[in-house]
Parts: structure tokens; sequence; C-alpha cells
């Protein structure tokens, strides 16, 4: 049985905007991604993909949202929204169409997953 090479950790970009309640769905997310072995990075340079994490809640906090969704798919590709604004999915697939995934507030489950879709874990924690 020969050993194959040493997986190299996937990293995860995030970009968390808004309130602490969001700032603490971000750290939730990242807490998982981290146990599952996932390289965790505070910009969307170097990574494999990027959670952008939305906030609504005021027009100008609104824009500030869509404006860093764009800068990272200029700047990564392949980006996944989260947040208050992804309440609204058609919203944000009609103003950026193409992010590769959009879910609201504490939908923790529903970005890991997108997360897994788009590069997946290193290693399984529980194995």
């Amino acid at each position: 049985m020969s050993e194959s090479a040493p997986h190299k950790a996937p990293k995860i970009g995030i970009i968390s905007l808004g309130c602490p309640k969001a700032l603490v769905d971000s750290e939730r997310i990242l807490t998982k991604l981290h146990a599952e072995g996932y390289e965790i990075k505070g910009t969307y340079e170097g990574a494999d993909v990027v959670i952008v994490n939305t906030c609504g809640f005021l027009d100008s906090a609104k824009r500030e949202s869509i404006d860093a969704i764009g800068e990272a798919l200029d700047q990564n590709g392949r980006v996944i929204v989260t947040g208050c604004m992804g309440i609204d999915k058609g919203y944000i697939r009609g103003i950026q169409t193409a992010v590769l995934a959009v879910s609201g507030p504490q939908q923790y489950e529903a970005v890991i997953e997108a997360v897994h879709d788009a590069v997946s874990p290193a290693h399984d924690p529980f194995l």
C-alpha cells in the first residue's frame, strides 16, 4: 500500500461586512471550514473560493456589499454570497450572475455545502 501525497489545503477568502451578528456567522462558517482542513485568508487574493458575507441594513451597506461582491469576482472569479442580502437571491443573481451560490443569514450549512461544491476539503475531520 503506497502513501498518497499530502493534499494542499484549499484556501478560503472571506470578506465579512455588517453587524456583529454577521461577524458571528462568518466565525461559525470559518471555524467549521478550518476544522475540515481549509486554510483561511482575510482576502480574496490567492484563494480558491471567496465568501462574501453581506449587509443589507442601509442603502450604503447594500452598495458596499454589491461592490465587494463585484471586486471579489473581478479579482478572484469564484464567489459565494451569504448574509442579509442573500435573502433576495434573485436580486444578487440579477446583478452578479457569476456568483457560485447565494444564501441568507445563519445558513451556515448552505455556505459549507457551497464551499464543498467549489473546492473539496483537504481531509475529513472525523476520520
